[in-house]
C-alpha cells in the first residue's frame, strides 16, 4: 500500500511539473514596458530618477542632491508588457508627504498601486485606492495640497500608465512617484500583415491592365436571337 502510494505522488508531481516545462519552452510575450522611481516639474526639477524601458532593472539609495525630496531606495524593473516601480521611506517636506513605501505595477495593460504608511500632515492616505482618487488636503503652513492616488491613463498607442502618487503644490510644483507603464501583450510573435499594410499604405483595388485609367471596358455583344411576340 505505500508503495502505491508513493507511486501516486510521484505521477502527480509529474504531472504538475508539465505545464511548467511547457511554459520554459513558449515564445517570450509582446508588448512593452517602462517605469521611474520619481520625477518633479517646477521650481524644483528632477528627471526621471531611476529610468528603466524595455528589459532593465535599477537600484538607487539616494537622490541627486535636491531641496525638495528625501528618500533610502528606489527601485524600478522593466520586461514586455510588464513594470513596476517602488521607492522607500519618501520624504517631500515642502508638501508634508511621507511614506515608508510606494510601488505602482503594470502588467498586461492593467495596473494597480500600493502605498504603506503614507500621509499628508495628518491625513493618512489609502493603502489600494481606487484608480485615479484625487484629494485636495489642507496642510497648514503649506496651503491646499492637491494629490492624485492611484493616477491612471490611457495613452494614445494604448498603454496604460499608472502613477502611485502625485502631488501638485500652490507654486506649480509637481512631484510623481512611482510610474509604471506597459501594453497588453500576447504570446508569440504578432501577425504578419497582409501584402499592402506593412507600410500603411491601402490595397489597391484589382484593374483590368487592358482597359485605360478612368474608362470603362467596352461591352462584349452576346449573340442570340429574342423570341417575338404579338
Amino acid at each position: 500500500m505505500r508503495l502505491t502510494r508513493l507511486a501516486a505522488s510521484a505521477a502527480i508531481a509529474g504531472a504538475l511539473a508539465t505545464p511548467l516545462a511547457l511554459t520554459g519552452t513558449a515564445s517570450a510575450a509582446t508588448g512593452t514596458g517602462s517605469a521611474f522611481g520619481l520625477a518633479a516639474t517646477g521650481l524644483v526639477a528632477i528627471p526621471q530618477t531611476p529610468a528603466v524601458t524595455a528589459t532593465a532593472d535599477k537600484s538607487l539609495v539616494s537622490l541627486p542632491a535636491n531641496p525638495l525630496i528625501d528618500v533610502k531606495v528606489l527601485h524600478v524593473t522593466a520586461k514586455p508588457a510588464f513594470a513596476r516601480a517602488s521607492v522607500v521611506d519618501l520624504e517631500v517636506a515642502k508638501a508634508a508627504l511621507t511614506a515608508h513605501l510606494v510601488t505602482a505595477t503594470c502588467k498586461g495593460g492593467t495596473g494597480a498601486s500600493n502605498l504603506a504608511d503614507a500621509r499628508i500632515g495628518d491625513r493618512r492616505l489609502a493603502a489600494y485606492a481606487a484608480p485615479n482618487s484625487a484629494l485636495s488636503i489642507p496642510v497648514q503652513g503649506l496651503g491646499t495640497v492637491g494629490v492624485t492616488l492611484n493616477k491612471q491613463v490611457r495613452n494614445l498607442d494604448g498603454s496604460l500608465t499608472v502613477t502611485a502618487i502625485e502631488v501638485r503644490l500652490t507654486d506649480a510644483q509637481t512631484i510623481s512617484v512611482s510610474s509604471a507603464t506597459c501594453s497588453a501583450g500576447t504570446p508569440g510573435r504578432p501577425p504578419t500583415p497582409p501584402p499592402g499594410h506593412a507600410t500603411g499604405k491601402p490595397i489597391p483595388a484589382p484593374t483590368d491592365p487592358t482597359t485605360p485609367p478612368g474608362q470603362a471596358p467596352k461591352p462584349t455583344p452576346v449573340p442570340g436571337n429574342l423570341p417575338v411576340t404579338g
